[in-house]
């Protein structure tokens, strides 16, 4: 079994590096591009300029509109490096997806006793 975790965690972090590949690959290319970081449940759109110009990034939460995220942020640099593509449906109906990890947090229910009960 301990092995078979092994091989997995190896073929796991391949195919993280190949689509991180990809990404930058098409960045450099002044291609859109559409991927997701898992760890952050966020979406990127990349947006190449014209004539020359710095492309911009943009982004989406679970559940929030898409807004402009500036180039050098940790975010952005964690989805290139870490990202998986995605499509560009997903990411039009990204604000649509019911996250996980937002949800968890509000939903935990307290353990002291309120007044009255």
């Amino acid at each position: 079994m301990l092995k078979f975790l092994i091989k997995f965690r190896t073929l796991r972090k391949r195919l993280k590096r190949f689509c991180a590949n990809i990404i930058q690959k098409r960045i450099m290319a002044g291609k859109i591009v559409y991927f997701e970081s898992l760890l952050e449940e966020l979406a990127f759109r990349y947006s190449p300029g014209q004539n020359g110009e710095e492309g911009k990034y943009f982004a989406k939460y679970y559940r929030q509109n898409e807004f402009e995220i500036q180039s050098n942020s940790s975010a952005v640099c964690l989805g290139v490096n870490e990202g998986i593509l995605i499509t560009r449906r997903k990411y039009e109906r990204y604000h649509l997806i019911k996250g996980d990890h937002w949800i968890k947090a509000s939903e935990k229910e307290t353990s002291v006793r309120k007044v009255g009960t």
